[in-house]
């Protein structure tokens, strides 16, 4: 009693609307009270009145100003409809005479009131009005309720019922004839000796279905296909009940879900889309038993919502009849019958699709289970390859349906989204993609900028689970493709790449704000582990398209995304791998687009980031120096030493060893592992690069370097390498050169000592002369350090080191007559070096052009006097250049100018050789006032 007093108190607050409250719980609350308190009938049925009304009204008005809106009202409806039925059903006496005589008078209140109206003039013919009436969900389930509780009371109380049906026409004539014709029609006298029957089928069948379903399921087919044969030999009586047959089946399986999986399972598997057309024109003769056309059809939809199993079956047979795309539907002509058929599956579907969107979005996520669509969800392989298709309606009928199976299941959605990320190959089908993660139950025009944002961030994690999905297929599908079955692993990354590339466009305002570039952002460890991973080329280049694009952002925006310091390292590092991919490149084209890619990621990932600067500028060090991809860079590698391959049977060698008599510890005793007799091991000598090859590798390399150095923001390839390089990060490659390459961290600083200190550090010295001459890589790292002055002055102890050298090699040379070519040009290259980095000023710094001419101790005596004793005295130094400017960093010579002890062993040395350099030593030693004197 206290629950059905504050059940009351619900009723009428919201009845009164005192209280704002659902519609559909108040109506539930209403149907509650109807049934368990009869002195409230009254009232809950006015109260059903107003709905009614109101949904009538609302109806009427829309045709009228020719809109279409769906509302509550229809919810509370079909609520009404279904608990109302369910009274009636299971206690026909006590509720039929109350809800009839309550659905007849409101039906004819509702037929005067609104006569007229909705463009049906008074005049209009009883099949206009039927129409109109029957097309209203309001009405049309007032007159299924009266025509249920008719046939309840029709076998009882015959004249009481047409007496109550012929009072309402009286009181509400001529308004209330449709009423009287549709119930003639429904209650002839064969219907009324067969409906008390209908009701003994379906509790007989019901309950023998327990123990004897496949038997029941055989006879219901065989009445199924009885139905579609012509059998003109017949008598009347059979041949008039063939057309009442398929209605009478689906009467049965709407009165019991038991019936409705026996019917399907078999009947469903004989339809094909051959058959509709004969379907089609039997269609008519039904239509006479179910009231019409539409009623068949919101019949055959209600019955397929139902349906446990063959979703997908049923789908693909609408599908196919509609829009019939494979080659192996030919059996469907081009005719007027085809064309209606076509129509009306078309009808068909989009009213399915329609219910099953109402019916989710009128409940809760979870609180309400639709059969088709959990039977659909067990096959979902079978709807994603729609997704597919070349045709429109199956692209966006399978779009719809995944939608909707995604409001239940959101795994649903980011399966199908991976897949369509995986297989896209055209413009519709991302299309499709960006309607399938934009689109939903959920959304709503009317929805505050919160919950849009909120929306947003759920679609944005939806795509970045299915991106996630599709990387972890992917890797699947490089490990192993079974028969070419699987999408080409790149494909992934190129759609990727479009769908940024769209959103930046701003011409798909459903994935603007972020979308797409919020859920590539969220996978990037899997992206950048997936780039340092892959060995084919293709797919290289389409990750890293796609995590440029990703990364750098919109370039024509001034929105910088800012990565965190872990993922910026991972980036840098995936970077670097991507470039040595690159360069390993055959095609010049190929190549060259790679390493511009790789330059504009970098150049923006050490931008805003020194860890990432550092970090890829000593991956680049390290992998062209001292990794298997120096060779690309000139490298010298040694030769490797290989055994024989030949198979040795172990056995037979050691036999060919023994003797008659094996004594222990002897020779004959002993065993070998099967190397011997085949000589000295074979020395494989590694095949060098060609030399333009190695040249354009070197020259990608020093761009990638300088782009990792540029100091700029902008993010466009071509703008990052027009970028001023920054002078602290050419320090630091400096720093890294010297850190490689110097075997030791001891006497690695500026100041040159003395040179009876080389004794000490001469091993060191020659180690570093030997990477000189097998990495020629260095000599330009060492150019590009020089070339950004001062930051020569950090890799000092290199410098002091070829010096050295030089200085032993050339006092050994002394003893020969003729120069060392090589000798020669690594001297010239030292000099050069130093002149570049202004390390020697005027005169000194052109002695690379004086030592060709001289002999091998007068070398060595420029080397000593001239570069060595002068960089002794004066340490390189960045103290010692200015920036002008430009901001660039010089050396003053007229401030720099070398004291007469370091020049006079030139100037001798000169003189010594005038024939051959006068004409640079008039250039050099220009005559002065006191030489003129002299």
């Amino acid at each position: 009693p206290q629950d059905l007093m504050s059940d009351l108190r619900t009723f009428v607050a919201g009845a009164t609307r005192a209280v704002k409250t659902n519609p559909l719980e108040l109506a539930r609350t209403a149907l509650s009270i109807l049934k368990t308190l009869p002195a409230a009938r009254d009232a809950v049925l006015e109260y059903f009145c107003t709905l009614f009304d109101s949904a009538v009204s609302k109806y009427v008005t829309q045709i009228e100003v020719s809109t279409s809106t769906s509302g509550h009202e229809d919810a509370t409806i079909v609520e009404i409809h279904v608990v109302l039925c369910s009274f009636v059903s299971s206690n026909p006496k006590a509720w039929a005479p109350i809800i009839s005589t309550w659905s007849l008078e409101l039906l004819g209140e509702l037929s005067s009131r609104y006569a007229g109206r909705a463009h049906v003039p008074l005049s209009a013919s009883l099949n206009e009005t039927l129409q109109l009436w029957m097309s209203c969900r309001a009405t049309r389930t007032l007159i299924d309720i009266t025509t249920q509780c008719l046939s309840c009371l029709m076998h009882s109380d015959t004249e009481s019922c047409i007496n109550a049906l012929l009072d309402t026409s009286v009181a509400h004539s001529p308004h209330f004839d449709w009423v009287v014709a549709h119930v003639g029609s429904c209650f002839p006298h064969t219907v009324i000796t067969r409906a008390p029957k209908l009701n003994s089928v379906v509790g007989i069948l019901g309950h023998l279905a327990g123990s004897h379903f496949v038997d029941i399921r055989s006879a219901l087919l065989e009445l199924f296909q009885w139905s579609l044969e012509a059998d003109h030999h017949e008598a009347d009586g059979e041949n008039a009940e063939r057309p009442a047959t398929v209605p009478f089946l689906l009467q049965l399986a709407s009165l019991s879900p038991t019936l409705l999986r026996a019917l399907t399972t078999d009947v469903l598997h004989t339809l094909t889309p051959s058959m509709l057309p004969k379907l089609a024109a039997l269609a008519p003769g039904w239509c006479d038993y179910c009231g019409g056309s539409r009623a068949l059809e919101d019949l055959i939809v209600h019955l397929a919502l139902g349906c446990e199993q063959g979703g997908t079956q049923i789908l693909k047979l609408l599908l196919d009849a509609a829009s019939p795309v494979d080659d192996t539907v030919t059996s469907v002509p081009d005719s007027p019958a085809s064309a209606s058929v076509k129509a009306t599956s078309r009808e068909i579907l989009e009213l399915l699709l329609q219910e099953i969107d109402h019916l989710l979005r009128s409940t809760m996520p979870g609180s309400y289970t639709i059969p088709l669509l959990s039977s659909i969800k067990q096959e979902i392989t079978v709807i994603q390859p729609l997704l597919l298709s070349r045709d429109p309606l199956h692209v966006q009928t399978a779009v719809r349906l995944l939608g909707l199976l995604g409001y239940h299941s959101t795994a649903v959605l980011v399966s199908s989204a991976a897949f369509l990320l995986q297989r896209a190959s055209t413009d519709d089908h991302l299309a499709a993609l960006v309607r399938l993660v934009t689109g939903g139950v959920c959304n709503s025009t009317s929805a505050s900028q919160s919950e849009q944002e909120n929306g947003c961030l759920y679609k944005s994690g939806c795509l970045a689970q299915a991106l996630e999905q599709a990387i972890r297929n992917n890797a699947g599908c490089i490990l192993g493709d079974e028969g070419g079955t699987q999408p080409l692993p790149e494909q992934l990354w190129h759609n990727v790449a479009r769908l940024l590339r769209w959103e930046y466009s701003g011409k798909a305002p459903s994935i603007r704000g972020g979308l797409i570039s919020r859920a590539v952002r969220c996978n990037l460890r899997e992206a950048s582990d997936h780039l340092c991973a892959v060995s084919d080329s293709r797919l290289a280049h389409a990750v890293a398209t796609a995590l440029d694009l990703a990364i750098v952002g919109d370039k024509s925006s001034n929105d910088v995304y800012m990565l965190s310091v872990q993922f910026t390292l991972l980036m840098a590092k995936a970077a670097v791998t991507y470039f040595f991919l690159c360069v390993s490149e055959k095609d010049d084209l190929v190549r060259l687009r790679g390493v511009r890619l790789c330059c504009c990621l970098l150049a923006h990932l050490s931008s805003h980031s020194p860890p990432a600067r550092s970090l890829a500028l000593r991956e680049l060090l390290e992998g062209s120096l001292f990794r298997s991809h120096s060779r690309l860079f000139g490298a010298n590698l040694p030769p490797l030493i290989r055994a024989p391959r030949e198979d040795v049977e172990l056995l037979c060698e050691n036999h060919k060893q023994g003797t008659s008599v094996m004594l222990a510890q002897r020779h004959s005793s002993v065993f070998h592992t099967g190397v011997i007799g085949y000589g000295p091991r074979k020395t494989q000598p590694n095949l060098s690069q060609d030399p333009d090859t190695v040249t354009r590798c070197t020259q990608l390399l020093i761009e990638v370097i300088k782009a990792c150095c540029s100091t700029g923001s902008e993010t466009g390839s071509e703008q990052s390498q027009t970028q001023p390089v920054s002078l602290d990060a050419i320090t630091t490659v400096s720093l890294l050169l010297v850190e490689l390459i110097s075997p030791d961290v001891m006497y690695n600083g500026l100041p040159w000592p003395e040179e009876e200190f080389c004794k000490v550090t001469v091993e060191r010295d020659l180690y570093i002369r030997r990477l000189f001459d097998d990495l020629p890589l260095i000599w330009h790292l060492m150019s590009l350090v020089a070339s950004y002055r001062p930051a020569l002055c950090y890799c000092s102890v290199l410098l002091r080191a070829l010096t050295a050298t030089l200085l032993a090699q050339w006092g050994s040379a002394a003893q020969r007559a003729q120069h060392n070519d090589k000798l020669l040009a690594t001297t010239t290259q030292v000099l050069e070096l130093m002149a570049l980095g202004q390390l020697l000023p005027p005169p000194l710094s052109s002695l690379r052009d004086v030592i060709p001419y001289l002999k091998p101790q007068e070398v060595v005596q420029l080397l000593r006097d001239c570069v060595w004793n002068y960089l002794r005295d004066h340490v390189p130094s960045p103290a010692l250049f200015a920036r002008d400017e430009n901001g660039l960093m010089w050396r003053d010579a007229t401030l720099a100018r070398p004291e007469p002890q370091y020049t006079d062993t030139l100037r001798s040395t000169m003189q010594n050789n005038i024939q051959h350099l006068g004409t640079l030593y008039s250039q050099l030693f220009p005559p002065t006032s006191s030489d003129s004197q002299n």
